[in-house]
């Protein structure tokens, strides 16, 4: 019978090894979402700065997930919902801590950021218009990468309706014949800023990061992920409008035995079958409970004072208790 149980139990670890398990999949319709698996989302993105660091979703405001108390990258694309003075407030912090801020923007909300924290650089918040361009002017080609890590294998990097920074010096640049409005000069594209312990990169299209740019850009995209560097990315989810996260079914992770894993669930049977066939179970149940009984039970021993006083006021004489306890203690009978 003993043997029985002992077998189940062995079964019944190696069971919970190897069993599948479950996730819930779930996906939006925002754009630049890394959940959005559609052409205007950012999933390919996101799993990419999955393969380099630990991805944590913010969907909630600043200030109730304590940013400025965290460490790692706070990684923005494309917002489009306003941020508060008290989330301007923690990005603040984080970036006076030692945090990284990579805001992607080009028409959304990403100035009230950089109003906050009292900079010069803006998003310009206009498309300018290049000669150089794939499809059509909305799509801009950018070869002028200065950063050397940057520009590995990357031929030129395609815009898809662009804004550009001002206020800031860059590390990608449009072309010099770029026109904005009656002026023709070259823009960043990307700057890189330093404020407190921390730095702010600026990128002016988040559309180069969406699915459906991705095979055409993932050279630049690759080295944009490394080049952040990152241990953890926040990433925000909260300024998306409309980010209405809805699951689409489950994924199903099939697990292969863990070999050391296995070892110690064969170890800690053996190791109860011992304990159970020797008595020593037994034993070191008993022992417990022996000591817990003796606590609870246990009377605190009186001495021979504290009973003869008590005696003492039952109306007994305490020369005649203690001539008592005297014969006692010398082996002498009374009256002798």
């Amino acid at each position: 019978m003993r043997r029985a149980a002992y077998a189940i139990m062995l079964a019944f670890g190696i069971f919970l090894l190897v069993m599948p398990i479950s996730v819930p999949v779930f996906h939006t319709s925002a754009d630049f979402s890394v959940f959005n698996t559609n052409w205007n989302g950012a999933s390919k993105f996101g799993k990419l700065l999955y393969e380099e660091s630990r991805v944590v979703p913010v969907i909630t405001s600043y200030n109730s997930f304590d940013l400025s108390e965290r460490k790692g990258v706070l990684l923005i694309l494309g917002p489009d919902m306003r941020y508060s003075p008290l989330e301007v407030g923690e990005v603040k912090n984080f970036l006076n801590n030692g945090g990284t801020l990579v805001l992607i923007d080009d028409f959304g909300t990403g100035n009230d950021i950089l109003e906050g924290l009292n900079l010069s650089a803006r998003f310009l918040g206009i498309t300018p218009i290049d000669v150089f361009y794939s499809k059509n002017y909305n799509f801009p080609e950018v070869v002028r990468i200065l950063d050397p890590q940057l520009g590995i294998g990357v031929d030129k990097l395609i815009l898809n309706v662009p804004s550009a920074i001002i206020g800031a010096n860059g590390s990608i640049y449009t072309s010099k014949v770029t026109v904005v409005g009656n002026n023709q000069r070259e823009l960043p594209v990307m700057s890189e800023v330093k404020y407190g312990k921390g730095k702010i990169i600026l990128f002016a299209d988040p559309s180069v990061f969406i699915n459906d740019m991705f095979d055409e850009n993932e050279p630049f995209i690759r080295n944009f992920v490394r080049y952040l560097n990152a241990d953890t990315v926040y990433i925000d989810e909260a300024h998306h409008s409309n980010f209405n996260p809805y699951a689409v079914g489950t994924l199903v992770i099939r697990r292969s035995l863990d070999r050391v894993k296995a070892f110690y669930v064969v170890l800690a049977v053996a190791v109860t079958a011992i304990l159970v066939e020797s008595g020593l179970a037994l034993k070191g149940v008993g022992k417990i409970l022996e000591l817990i009984l003796g606590k609870i039970f246990k009377e605190e021993e009186k001495s021979l004072d504290e009973v003869i006083e008590k005696l003492k006021k039952e109306g007994y004489d305490e020369s005649i208790l203690r001539k008592m306890i005297k014969e006692i203690e010398t082996g002498k009978k009374l009256g002798g």
